[in-house]
């Protein structure tokens, strides 16, 4: 069984349908054996979840997924935000970390609020990838219809297709090594 857990919600799922993924507002949780690493530490309301336009981060993450794959680095920033999703794989493990970009003591107070603050949470790459990509078609599947643009409906899919092949990839070079 994995240890990573990732959730999605969506605040404004009452004013369903939605004109364009634009239009649907909540955030992104990462949960890694019961800690979530998106939530505060010192914040008992704190739910965890984190970005205004679900479906603009969670399409990135699932467009991170071939880099992952490659070893390449993904900074992913919040729209209009200094706020970032950071995947950093490194054989077999991918680190994860959410900050707030800046200088200052401000922020760096900010960043040590969250359980990953340091040099990022580490999570087999072998489970965070198959969990995006299982959240990420759980989403379209769900909101996908409630979308009246179809184009980015299309293109989410044509991500998640593409995220696919690249984890197969992945995990068929794994298998020979």
């Amino acid at each position: 069984m994995s240890e990573i857990e990732i959730k999605y919600c969506v605040d404004n799922l009452d004013s369903a349908p939605f004109k364009d993924e634009w239009d649907i507002d909540g955030g992104l949780s990462i949960v890694k054996n019961g800690i979530a690493l998106t939530k505060r530490i010192d914040d008992p309301d704190d739910d965890g979840f984190r970005g205004d336009y679900v479906f603009y981060n969670l399409e990135r993450w699932v467009d991170s997924v071939p880099k992952i794959c490659n070893g390449e680095e993904c900074k992913l920033y919040f729209v209009d935000s200094q706020e970032i999703f950071l995947f950093i794989p490194r054989e077999g493990i991918t680190y994860f970390k959410y900050y707030t970009e800046g200088i200052g003591q401000l922020v760096e107070r900010e960043n040590k609020r969250y359980p990953n603050h340091e040099d990022g949470t580490p999570l087999k790459t072998s489970e965070l990838i198959p969990e995006i990509i299982k959240v990420s078609e759980l989403f379209i599947d769900s909101i996908g219809p409630k979308i009246k643009d179809k184009s980015n409906v299309i293109r989410f899919k044509q991500s998640l297709e593409e995220a696919r092949e690249a984890y197969d990839q992945y995990f068929m070079g794994k298998e020979q090594h």
